[in-house]
This record gives C-alpha cells, sequence and structure tokens, in this order.
C-alpha cells in the first residue's frame, strides 16, 4: 500500500470515527428526551386514572342524591 492510499485510508476512519461519535451523540440526545417523555407520560397516566376514578365517584353519588336536600339552581 504507497502512502497515499495509507492517508486515504486514515482519513476514511477519520470521518467514520467522527460520524460515530456524532451518532452516539444523538443517540445519547434522544434517549435522554425519550426518558423525560416517559417520566410525563407515567405523570399524565397517574392524573388520567385518577381524574377517571373522580368522576366514576361523582357520577355514583349523582345517582343517590336527594332532591329535598338540594339547593335550587339559583342559589
Amino acid at each position: 500500500m504507497s502512502d497515499s492510499d495509507r492517508d486515504q485510508v486514515e482519513q476514511r476512519l477519520v470521518r467514520i470515527e467522527s460520524a460515530l461519535a456524532h451518532l452516539q451523540h444523538d443517540l445519547e440526545e434522544l434517549n435522554a428526551s425519550l426518558t423525560r417523555h416517559f417520566g410525563r407520560m407515567q405523570g399524565f397516566e397517574a392524573r388520567f386514572t385518577r381524574i377517571e376514578h373522580e368522576l366514576e365517584s361523582m357520577a355514583e353519588e349523582s345517582d343517590v342524591r336527594d332532591p329535598d336536600n338540594e339547593k335550587p339552581p339559583h342559589y
């Protein structure tokens, strides 16, 4: 292999290593973003479940209301 061939191979290897380093960085950034979004989704799911239970309990309470004990709508 001539010196120019070695230089070309070395330059190509440097470009490949640089591209790999950038890809690794991008992958780490994407992973961090995905982890943050997953945590937010878990929080939203917990809030949704809590609201769902509150709505269910409100619906159950409304089924057993006594009209005589309720205030008129204008109060």
